[in-house]
């Protein structure tokens, strides 16, 4: 009984932001209580996540389980240890504890409940935490990567459905994501990335090129046609907006990073990144995140500039 008091108290202090999420884990103890036999630990994988339906798991994890199961079959071998030392921690464990901290905001400040939902130490959560995210770095090339060019020509009709800009293969646009000590690293793309007459767009922060085309400058002088141009690259460019939108909804740890080890700063974002590829790959485009995210952007945005002001 002692077991199932402290579950109760520490679910209680949890102040979970998800209230179904709290009710089933409560559900699950009210059960376990009733039983004869209550010596058994609480696993909130096994009893709970496991048991889940589809759509449960897609609501607490924002990610298929498709998606899930496709990423595990990808890592599991970089996560799976074997010590004398300790006890082995199943690979799907760290993997769903790991996505658990990526999908929640704060979540360095909510370590220990974390560590108590899935019933492994603080530094266990950590070292799984830093095992997942080297994992998923180590597979991002062939998660995140340039189309070839017969994607890239499925692409382009694709964009220019949306915009009737012909020859766009993509768009570019920068984003904040707070961190406690910022870090710049820069790639230039280069022109082996594109075929004939292929581009593409970014807003007037970016250097006009061959590769990259931003909008006019509106210094008052702009003709119809000019206006028109601009119009037409606003509406092909908000994909990069709403894919922004998606990423930060989805994955709400990235509204703050409070990490002290500055390096892995960018493995963490990166990691998020891959996530977020294998969620579209597998029907993951859950548009109820977006409007989260264009918030947290909207906020961002209008901060960034007040202070540049």
């Amino acid at each position: 009984m002692e077991d199932h008091l402290w579950i109760f108290s520490h679910l209680l202090e949890e102040n979970s932001s998800d209230d179904d999420e709290l009710l089933q884990d409560l559900c699950w103890l009210v059960g376990c209580v009733g039983r004869t036999n209550i010596n058994r630990k609480y696993s909130f994988v096994q009893e709970i996540v496991n048991s889940f339906s589809d759509e449960e798991f897609k609501r607490n994890f924002r990610l298929t389980r498709e998606a899930f199961n496709w990423v595990q079959s990808q890592i599991k071998d970089k996560l799976d240890t074997n010590s004398k030392y300790k006890a082995n921690i199943p690979s799907e464990k760290q993997l769903l504890a790991a996505i658990w901290i990526l999908s929640t905001p704060d979540s360095y400040r909510q370590v220990q409940s974390i560590a108590g939902r899935f019933s492994i130490s603080k530094s266990s959560l950590h070292i799984s935490f830093q095992r997942v995210v080297k994992a998923l770095n180590n597979v991002a090339a062939q998660i995140i990567k340039w189309p070839n060019a017969d994607d890239r020509e499925e692409i382009q009709q694709q964009f220019y459905s949306s915009g009737q800009i012909p020859g766009c293969v993509g768009a570019i646009d920068g984003t904040y994501i707070p961190i406690k000590a910022p870090t710049k690293k820069s790639r230039r793309i280069g022109l082996d990335f594109f075929s004939e007459n292929q581009f593409i767009i970014g807003d007037k922060a970016y250097p006009l090129c061959m590769y990259c085309i931003t909008p006019y400058i509106d210094r008052g002088n702009l003709q119809a046609h000019h206006l028109h141009f601009n119009k037409r690259h606003a509406q092909t460019r908000q994909v990069i907006e709403r894919s922004f939108a998606l990423l930060f909804g989805r994955f709400r740890h990235l509204k703050y990073l409070d990490m002290t080890k500055t390096e892995f700063i960018p493995q963490t974002v990166q990691a998020a990144c891959v996530l977020h590829n294998v969620c579209l790959m597998h029907q993951g485009n859950f548009e109820q995140y977006e409007e989260e995210g264009l918030q947290f952007l909207n906020i961002q945005n209008y901060d960034h500039d007040d202070n540049e002001e």
